[in-house]
Protein backbone atom coordinates (compact mmCIF):
# COMPACT_ATOMS: atom_id res chain seq x y z
CA UNK A 1 0.00 0.00 0.00
CA UNK A 2 1.49 3.54 -0.88
CA UNK A 3 2.15 5.73 1.93
CA UNK A 4 2.48 8.62 -0.37
CA UNK A 5 -0.34 10.45 1.57
CA UNK A 6 1.41 10.52 4.58
CA UNK A 7 4.65 11.79 3.15
CA UNK A 8 2.98 14.55 1.79
CA UNK A 9 1.38 15.24 5.22
CA UNK A 10 4.87 15.25 7.11
CA UNK A 11 6.35 17.18 4.19
CA UNK A 12 3.63 20.11 4.30
CA UNK A 13 4.41 19.82 8.48
CA UNK A 14 7.41 20.34 8.13
CA UNK A 15 7.18 23.01 5.71
CA UNK A 16 4.90 24.73 8.25
CA UNK A 17 7.45 24.19 10.79
CA UNK A 18 10.46 25.88 8.80
CA UNK A 19 8.24 28.87 7.80
CA UNK A 20 7.26 29.43 11.60
CA UNK A 21 11.20 29.52 12.74
CA UNK A 22 11.89 31.55 9.72
CA UNK A 23 9.67 33.94 10.32
CA UNK A 24 10.17 33.90 14.52
CA UNK A 25 13.92 34.65 13.59
CA UNK A 26 12.83 37.54 11.29
CA UNK A 27 10.55 38.99 14.19
CA UNK A 28 13.44 38.34 16.33
CA UNK A 29 15.96 40.22 14.48
CA UNK A 30 13.64 43.20 13.48
CA UNK A 31 13.56 43.72 17.47
CA UNK A 32 16.58 43.66 17.65
CA UNK A 33 17.33 46.26 14.82
CA UNK A 34 15.35 49.02 15.79
CA UNK A 35 16.20 48.61 19.77
CA UNK A 36 19.81 49.25 18.10
CA UNK A 37 18.62 51.95 16.39
CA UNK A 38 17.22 53.33 19.34
CA UNK A 39 20.06 53.22 21.87
CA UNK A 40 22.87 52.82 19.65
CA UNK A 41 24.90 55.71 21.54
CA UNK A 42 23.75 53.54 25.32
CA UNK A 43 24.78 50.52 24.01
CA UNK A 44 28.40 51.03 22.23
CA UNK A 45 29.33 53.37 25.08
CA UNK A 46 28.81 50.37 27.14
CA UNK A 47 30.80 48.28 24.80
CA UNK A 48 33.47 50.99 24.39
CA UNK A 49 33.78 51.20 27.98
CA UNK A 50 34.32 47.26 28.33
CA UNK A 51 36.92 47.58 25.98
CA UNK A 52 38.75 50.54 27.83
CA UNK A 53 38.61 48.69 30.97
CA UNK A 54 40.02 45.69 29.19
CA UNK A 55 43.07 47.95 28.08
CA UNK A 56 43.54 49.19 30.70
CA UNK A 57 43.95 45.61 33.09
CA UNK A 58 46.12 44.37 30.10
CA UNK A 59 48.28 47.23 30.18
CA UNK A 60 49.47 46.87 34.32
CA UNK A 61 52.80 45.24 34.83
CA UNK A 62 52.17 41.38 34.94
CA UNK A 63 52.42 41.38 38.98
CA UNK A 64 48.88 42.55 38.54
CA UNK A 65 47.60 40.03 35.99
CA UNK A 66 49.54 37.08 36.45
CA UNK A 67 46.54 34.90 37.37
CA UNK A 68 45.22 35.27 33.82
CA UNK A 69 47.36 37.31 31.47
CA UNK A 70 45.34 39.55 29.40
CA UNK A 71 41.69 40.12 29.00
CA UNK A 72 40.69 39.28 25.31
CA UNK A 73 38.21 41.78 23.18
CA UNK A 74 36.46 40.38 20.44
CA UNK A 75 33.58 41.50 17.67
CA UNK A 76 32.08 38.01 16.48
CA UNK A 77 29.53 37.90 13.49
CA UNK A 78 26.15 36.59 14.53
CA UNK A 79 23.05 35.14 12.13
CA UNK A 80 20.59 37.56 14.33
CA UNK A 81 23.39 40.87 13.64
CA UNK A 82 22.29 41.65 17.55
CA UNK A 83 26.46 43.68 17.71
CA UNK A 84 27.47 40.34 19.82
CA UNK A 85 30.99 41.29 21.48
CA UNK A 86 32.56 39.45 24.09
CA UNK A 87 35.42 39.58 26.94
CA UNK A 88 37.64 36.62 27.82
CA UNK A 89 40.17 35.21 30.03
CA UNK A 90 41.94 32.38 31.43
CA UNK A 91 44.01 31.15 34.07
CA UNK A 92 45.85 27.37 34.32
CA UNK A 93 45.57 25.59 37.84
CA UNK A 94 46.86 22.40 39.30
CA UNK A 95 43.67 19.92 41.37
CA UNK A 96 44.26 17.02 42.79
CA UNK A 97 42.11 14.14 41.42
CA UNK A 98 41.19 10.33 42.27
CA UNK A 99 42.43 8.70 39.34
CA UNK A 100 40.97 5.27 40.54
CA UNK A 101 39.50 3.51 43.78
CA UNK A 102 42.91 2.00 43.76
CA UNK A 103 45.08 5.03 43.77
CA UNK A 104 45.67 7.72 45.64
CA UNK A 105 44.90 11.49 44.96
CA UNK A 106 47.21 12.88 41.86
CA UNK A 107 47.29 16.17 40.96
CA UNK A 108 46.21 16.88 37.48
CA UNK A 109 46.35 20.70 35.25
CA UNK A 110 42.95 22.68 33.74
CA UNK A 111 42.04 25.55 32.52
CA UNK A 112 39.89 27.80 33.96
CA UNK A 113 38.07 29.57 31.35
CA UNK A 114 35.30 32.81 31.78
CA UNK A 115 34.02 34.19 28.90
CA UNK A 116 31.42 37.20 28.81
CA UNK A 117 28.94 37.76 25.38
CA UNK A 118 27.25 41.05 25.18
CA UNK A 119 24.37 41.30 22.49
CA UNK A 120 21.49 44.09 22.12
CA UNK A 121 18.14 42.61 22.90
CA UNK A 122 15.35 41.52 21.49
CA UNK A 123 13.36 43.93 24.31
CA UNK A 124 13.28 47.56 23.79
CA UNK A 125 16.06 49.47 25.87
CA UNK A 126 17.71 46.21 27.04
CA UNK A 127 21.42 44.41 26.63
CA UNK A 128 21.67 40.79 26.98
CA UNK A 129 24.96 39.80 28.71
CA UNK A 130 26.27 35.94 28.97
CA UNK A 131 28.49 35.13 31.49
CA UNK A 132 29.98 31.31 30.76
CA UNK A 133 32.63 29.87 33.49
CA UNK A 134 34.14 26.22 32.98
CA UNK A 135 36.91 24.07 34.34
CA UNK A 136 38.56 22.04 31.25
CA UNK A 137 41.04 19.42 32.38
CA UNK A 138 43.96 19.20 30.18
CA UNK A 139 44.58 16.11 28.41
CA UNK A 140 48.28 14.91 27.14
CA UNK A 141 48.89 12.92 24.47
CA UNK A 142 50.97 9.67 24.90
CA UNK A 143 53.77 9.13 22.04
CA UNK A 144 51.32 6.44 20.30
CA UNK A 145 48.77 9.12 19.93
CA UNK A 146 46.46 7.87 22.90
CA UNK A 147 44.90 10.45 25.42
CA UNK A 148 45.83 10.50 28.97
CA UNK A 149 42.30 10.48 30.45
CA UNK A 150 41.38 10.40 34.58
CA UNK A 151 38.52 8.08 35.70
CA UNK A 152 36.44 10.21 38.22
CA UNK A 153 33.11 10.45 39.74
CA UNK A 154 32.92 13.82 38.75
CA UNK A 155 30.08 15.27 36.73
CA UNK A 156 31.13 16.18 33.23
CA UNK A 157 29.80 19.67 33.92
CA UNK A 158 30.23 19.92 37.41
CA UNK A 159 32.06 22.90 36.86
CA UNK A 160 30.15 24.57 34.22
CA UNK A 161 28.22 28.16 35.23
CA UNK A 162 26.50 30.27 32.03
CA UNK A 163 23.54 32.72 33.26
CA UNK A 164 22.18 35.02 31.41
CA UNK A 165 21.36 38.72 32.23
CA UNK A 166 19.15 41.11 30.46
CA UNK A 167 19.64 44.98 32.11
CA UNK A 168 18.57 48.33 31.15
CA UNK A 169 21.02 49.82 28.80
CA UNK A 170 20.36 53.32 30.61
CA UNK A 171 20.96 51.51 33.97
CA UNK A 172 24.55 50.33 33.24
CA UNK A 173 26.74 51.81 35.75
CA UNK A 174 30.67 52.11 36.81
CA UNK A 175 29.92 48.83 39.15
CA UNK A 176 28.21 46.80 36.03
CA UNK A 177 31.44 47.45 34.20
CA UNK A 178 33.58 46.98 36.87
CA UNK A 179 31.81 44.03 38.40
CA UNK A 180 32.38 41.84 34.71
CA UNK A 181 35.81 42.89 34.76
CA UNK A 182 36.54 41.97 38.61
CA UNK A 183 35.37 38.33 37.13
CA UNK A 184 37.12 38.21 34.22
CA UNK A 185 40.50 38.83 36.24
CA UNK A 186 39.34 36.34 39.25
CA UNK A 187 38.69 39.06 41.93
CA UNK A 188 35.35 38.07 42.13
CA UNK A 189 33.01 35.28 42.06
CA UNK A 190 29.56 35.17 39.63
CA UNK A 191 27.50 34.81 42.35
CA UNK A 192 28.93 38.12 43.55
CA UNK A 193 28.53 40.67 40.21
CA UNK A 194 25.83 43.14 41.62
CA UNK A 195 23.26 41.91 38.94
CA UNK A 196 23.67 38.51 39.64
CA UNK A 197 20.03 38.33 40.77
CA UNK A 198 18.55 39.44 37.49
CA UNK A 199 19.11 36.04 35.57
CA UNK A 200 17.05 35.05 33.31
CA UNK A 201 18.14 31.35 33.61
Amino acid sequence: MSNWLEEAESKKALEEENTSITRRIEQKKEAILQNYQANKALYEGFINHMEDLANRVNELPMEYRETFGKINFRLKESKLNNHLYYLSSSKRIRRRLRKSIFTIFKKYSFKHIRVGYFTVSREMGMVDIELKENLLLRVRMKSNGDDRKTSTRRKKNDHRKDFVFRLELSKISETTSMDIIDWLAFRKKMDKISFFDQKCH
